[in-house]
């Protein structure tokens, strides 16, 4: 898992069902201090936590995490054609004496 702040949001008018009702949010890796670790971004899945741009959020990149979480109680179904993952919106985290977020 990693932080990361989401940059942008992806709009598709036509995906397939497992991603229906599902956002689809740009994101940036996030070094421990807070600033943008460098300029590679990732397209994750927001399954239902309202992230919004702006925001620092908790990035799982695991197919089978997003398995796991997702398609556990789905059987007979398509499987979430994912591989990252916001599963927090984080408020803040802190390293010894400072706080960040």
């Amino acid at each position: 898992m990693y932080l990361a702040r989401v940059t942008g949001a992806v709009v598709a008018s036509q995906k397939l069902s497992p991603l229906a009702g599902q956002r689809l949010l740009v994101v940036r890796r996030l070094d421990l201090d807070g600033s943008l670790r460098d300029a590679t971004e990732d397209i994750a899945l927001d399954p239902g936590l309202s992230a919004g741009v702006g925001d620092a959020v908790l990035i799982a990149k695991e197919g089978a995490v997003v398995a796991t979480l997702l398609d556990g109680d789905r059987v007979g179904s398509l499987p979430t054609p994912a591989n990252v993952i916001i599963v927090a919106v984080v408020d803040e985290w802190s390293l010894a004496d400072s706080v960040s977020g």
